[in-house]
């Protein structure tokens, strides 16, 4: 057994935990929780089909204290009750609601998200599942993002749903952060849909990033899997469409060379040009790739995404393309709420040893995105999850603060919390949890303490 596999099992137990065991020490500054998200019951198939838990670490004058528990959904009770379930890899019965993605705040309500439309709400003290959150609107949606932006220009929630049909639609919508009141932008209809996991927005703009994975939607209607619905066609290109925030309008779409990528880590307008950063792989790899049995294999098969930008000039059909670092990256992040939308400099993310290639993230990494310089954290046989920044109080500084990841120590069968200093990634501290926890997808850090 690879000393990751730990971290593709299935965790049974619920926990509440009131103080973890410290190595190093935790900044006293540190009061809030980080909340995650990802799956924790498996039954073979994809990484993207276990059932949703999520996870809250919560922090006091340098004590962690821990908690999980799963989103009872209709997917859970279907699992729970040996009727089985269908996912990303799992075909069947659509529906079910196993929101195992990320999470996001809507002012005292705090949201699971999937790429189903339906939201799940829980509860941050208890981790208890409150059921669905209802939107008071009429927007279609089939599918959606799990990775709404919240627009720092404008302090309101961007994101967009797509509609499958005669003619298929994409359905750019504002929301407010406070009433969760949803209006539309704009709406784009395409003959070919495309499966995107994210997107981009900027001061003015929504880029629709379109990588040449189409989505068959004949093929979901008739009980296949969504994996198995998509169809990749590299002659397509990548294609960004550009709608301005203001008007709704799609101003161009641009051009530009093939390749596939679950994650846009930032965007901003610079002069006249517009760049788009994405983690992105030459080709759809990512989607078969992820399959348990495939990621478990010996055969070291995995396609890790490199860090690249693409600009896009006035008046040309054609984007350019470069690699910023020769380093792998995925799971990205910034100082969002800084810098989500705005020229930055430093991205995080975990990633893969050149030196040590596997087929899960063994290092997390920092790359200047000025320079190329990156620095990287290591250690052997440990497997971290997505880096979430945290700013120190009163930081000016967009590295002025710390990293939270969670990680597996393979050889332990256990995880900690590792808080990293985020302008060198030395270690400050972790915070030792008594049993593994599954490699999950995304998560935020609040300043309100849930206990």
């Amino acid at each position: 057994m690879k000393p990751f596999q730990m971290g593709l099992t299935t965790l049974e137990q619920e926990v509440n935990l009131e103080a973890l065991p410290v190595r190093g020490r935790i900044p006293s500054w540190l009061s809030g929780a980080l909340f995650r998200n990802g799956p924790a019951h498996f039954q073979g198939g994809h990484w993207f089909d276990g059932l949703a838990m999520i996870h809250k670490f919560s922090f006091k004058a340098g004590v962690v204290s821990y908690a999980n528990r799963f989103l009872r959904t209709e997917a859970y009770r279907r699992v729970m009750s040996g009727s089985g379930s269908s996912g990303f890899g799992t075909g069947g019965a659509r529906g079910g609601n196993n929101a195992n993605v990320s999470i996001l705040k809507i002012d005292h309500h705090f949201l699971a998200l999937t790429e189903s439309p339906g939201v799940v709400e829980f509860d941050p003290a208890d981790l208890s599942t409150k059921g669905l959150f209802p939107f008071d609107d009429e927007i279609p949606a089939h599918m959606t993002t799990a990775h709404p932006h919240l627009d720092i220009h404008t302090g309101q929630i961007i994101n967009f749903t797509v509609q499958f049909g005669k003619t298929n639609q994409y359905h750019v919508y504002t929301m407010d952060p406070v009433t969760a009141k949803r209006r539309l932008i704009g709406s784009v209809e395409t003959h070919e849909p495309t499966y995107m996991h994210s997107f981009a927005v900027t001061q003015r703009y929504v880029i629709l990033v379109e990588f040449p994975l189409l989505i068959q939607a004949a093929m979901l209607a008739g009980g296949h899997s969504f994996a198995d619905s998509l169809a990749w066609k590299a002659e397509r290109g990548t294609r960004l469409v550009v709608m301005n925030k203001a008007t709704g309008n799609v101003e161009r779409i641009v051009q530009g060379e093939a390749g596939f990528g679950y994650h846009v880590i930032n965007a901003f307008e610079k002069g006249s040009d517009i760049i788009v950063d994405v983690c992105m792989s030459g080709s759809a790899a990512a989607i078969t790739n992820l399959y348990i049995d495939q990621m478990t294999s010996e055969a070291e098969g995995q396609s890790h995404p490199k860090f690249k930008r693409f600009i896009l000039s006035p008046g040309q059909p054609d984007a350019r393309c470069e690699v910023l670092s020769p380093e792998t990256m995925e799971l990205p992040s910034i100082y969002y709420k800084q810098c989500n939308g705005r020229d930055y400099r430093y991205a995080y993310g975990i990633s893969t040893s050149s030196a040590r290639p596997e087929n899960v993230s063994n290092q997390l990494i920092k790359i200047d995105t000025a320079t190329g310089q990156a620095w990287i954290w290591h250690e052997e046989d440990n497997y971290p999850g997505e880096p979430v920044f945290v700013p120190t109080p009163g930081a000016i500084e967009e590295d002025g603060g710390v990293l939270l990841s969670v990680v597996l120590d393979g050889l332990q069968g256990k995880s900690y919390l590792l808080v990293l200093d985020a302008k060198n990634l030395e270690e400050i501290g972790r915070a030792e949890v008594p049993h593994h926890i599954p490699f999950g997808f995304h998560g935020i850090y609040t300043d309100e303490r849930m206990i």
